[in-house]
């Protein structure tokens, strides 16, 4: 398993990274294997209830979905509810496809 979290990990969206983001992301550590990112859902289980919140992780990746699960290059506040996730990551992959992941988390760190 890649992720520790595997069984609270959801992978949605496998998506190439534009020059503005690769230069964001991708080149903090150099490698040439990482030209996608990789958006999840991650559960993070409430003090061992049966209730869940959630968060949209971003992680460097090759073209296979090969990630590096060490360290996220994003991750979202959390969500009491999981189609609220799964919104914001639709969201969040938008903005990848337009090469402005860089500006979402310049705006996250204003708020």
């Amino acid at each position: 398993m890649q992720n520790y979290l595997y069984r609270d990990f959801y992978e949605k969206s496998l998506v190439p990274a534009g020059l503005i983001d690769k230069k964001a992301f991708l080149d903090l550590q150099p490698d040439m294997l990482h030209t996608h990112l990789l958006i999840g859902l991650q559960g993070h289980q409430e003090d061992g209830r049966e209730f869940y919140h959630w968060n949209v992780t971003i992680y460097k990746s090759d073209s296979s979905g090969i990630y590096d699960a060490g360290k996220p290059i994003y991750a979202s506040t959390l969500y009491d509810c999981f189609d609220e996730a799964v919104e914001a990551a639709r969201n969040i992959e938008k903005e990848i496809h337009r090469d402005q992941l860089h500006a979402v988390c310049q705006q996250e760190k204003i708020s």
